[in-house]
């Protein structure tokens, strides 16, 4: 993450820098006042110290110091040392696991089958049913509507 320099609103592309070498900025800035009266070579110089300040805060700011480096090895060390793993290797650690030490179709039929009783949910036995029952709860009266309607018995007697 880059963080922001709060010098960085005085830089001037008009003036140049001494890249990040304050040192040699401040010696530019003596021997400019030292040997001239001119008050615009001072003010220049002093612009020249303020952009290199600038670029050198921007480098402290920014840069990965060795410092930061190693620490982030010490933890990295310390990590692997005690066996931890990090966030981002979660993920690959539990699924490796997984397919090492379970077989996830044998588990599921297992559970399915000490669970889940096919014969309590046998589907032909429930349409059979259902169908029995709106037979014997509407059949009766369509064939008696169907006669007393749309019938015409005649009776020979011989």
């Amino acid at each position: 993450m880059t963080k922001k320099n709060p010098l960085r609103g005085w830089y001037s592309d008009l003036f140049g820098s001494r890249g990040v070498d304050v040192a040699h900025a401040l010696e530019y800035v003596d021997q400019l006042a030292s040997a001239s009266s001119d008050p615009v070579a001072v003010q220049t110089a002093a612009r020249v110290l303020l952009n290199t300040v600038i670029g050198a805060v921007d480098q402290i700011l920014n840069a990965t110091s060795p410092e930061r480096l190693a620490l982030i090895d010490l933890i990295d060390e310390r990590i692997d040392a005690h066996k931890l793993i990090r966030e981002d290797a979660v993920a690959d650690k539990i699924s490796s696991w997984m397919d090492d030490n379970l077989d996830l179709d044998d588990e599921i039929s297992n559970w399915m089958s000490d669970n889940f009783d096919v014969n309590d949910y046998n589907v032909d036995d429930v349409v059979d049913d259902k169908i029995k029952e709106w037979a014997s709860d509407n059949l009766a009266d369509e064939v008696e509507s169907v006669i007393k309607n749309s019938l015409t018995f005649n009776v020979i007697v011989n």
